[in-house]
């Protein structure tokens, strides 16, 4: 008797627990697709230190021997900044100017001064695809692993960012309400 009971507790016990494992989850939430920075942050986080990267191949070749690591106690920066070769460091700069475009035009995305991103405006977009062919120019470039090359790619890339900033960022200081206000129509 005592074995039949727990012979049928065990039964129960193990079908419940089937059960419960082939049961639907509760769906997970989607991520939010709100933009967690401005895009002062986005620029300055992103793409400033990866365009100034990609502009220093001017000056100096990715591919030359690099001084030995950092001394023990350095800074993380110096620790990590040989992780990876030189032309590798252009190739990942080249990509997230590249796919940084995405983030710009993130919906939802302010301006520093509380203003929404102008994302929606055609000339802003065609600036952001500039920015985007200017990008895939470089990643190509660094991809020959030529230093000249590079270089040369760089003008497009600084034309793509001057052309945005003299209409959307070059309007006085960085609260100022006349940023990232579209350009009157005439």
């Amino acid at each position: 008797m005592v074995m039949r009971i727990l012979s049928t507790a065990l039964t129960c016990a193990f079908v419940t627990a089937v059960a419960v494992a082939q049961a639907p989850s509760k769906p997970v939430p989607a991520p939010s697709s709100k933009p967690s920075g401005t895009l002062a942050q986005v620029m300055r986080g992103i793409y400033f230190p990866n365009a100034n990267l990609i502009f220093d191949v001017q000056q100096n070749d990715p591919g030359a021997p690099k001084k030995k690591g950092a001394e023990t106690g350095a800074s993380a920066t110096d620790t990590y900044a040989n992780a990876y070769s030189g032309w590798e460091v252009v190739e990942n700069a080249a990509v997230a100017l590249t796919d940084g475009v995405d983030l710009i035009l993130t919906p939802g995305r302010r301006c520093q001064n509380g203003k929404p991103v102008p994302a929606q405006q055609a000339d802003f977009q065609k600036l952001a695809r500039n920015m985007r062919t200017a990008g895939l120019a470089v990643l190509q470039a660094a991809r020959t692993r030529n230093q000249e090359k590079v270089s040369d790619a760089t003008n497009d890339l600084a034309d793509a960012c001057s052309m945005c900033h003299e209409v959307y960022r070059d309007k006085g200081p960085a609260d100022s309400p006349a940023r990232c206000t579209p350009a009157l129509k005439k």
